[in-house]
């Protein structure tokens, strides 16, 4: 009889102690969700969204925008960057969302994905916007 009475004292003393530890637990991620929220905040400016790609990929993306519709070769001739760069590049655009792809015969074409233009034009906007600035400034 004492066996038994001191084996439940033990799981309640573990129940117990578990129990905490999950509360600690829920705490915690709470505030780790907090403290993202306030290290990424929402991205107003449409300009700064753009800007939320890649230095090494914005390249391709503006090419994309100039070809509406194009392949890794068409955009390797305008960023001057070897064709599988482009097509690494462009595939990571694809799987951001900010490219649609879409196979033709052998060859792969990609365009601007009408699912985030058809969400908000301020992606695109901000890659004219910042086309015309640079055309602009570099002449």
């Amino acid at each position: 009889m004492l066996i038994i009475m001191s084996d439940l004292h033990n799981n309640n003393g573990i129940l117990t102690y578990l129990s905490d530890i999950n509360e600690r637990l829920k705490s915690l991620e709470l505030r780790i969700a907090d403290l993202e929220a306030r290290n990424s905040p929402q991205i107003n400016d449409k300009m700064a969204v753009f800007l939320t790609v890649p230095d090494s990929i914005r390249k391709s993306l503006f090419a994309v925008s100039k070809l509406n519709s194009c392949t890794a070769d068409e955009v390797s001739e305008i960023t001057g960057r070897h064709r599988s760069i482009e097509n690494k590049y462009l595939n990571e655009l694809y799987r951001a969302g900010w490219l649609e792809r879409e196979r033709k015969g052998k060859k792969i074409y990609y365009s601007l994905s009408k699912k985030i233009e058809s969400k908000s034009n301020e992606h695109w906007s901000a890659v004219e916007e910042v086309e015309n600035k640079l055309d602009r400034l570099l002449g």
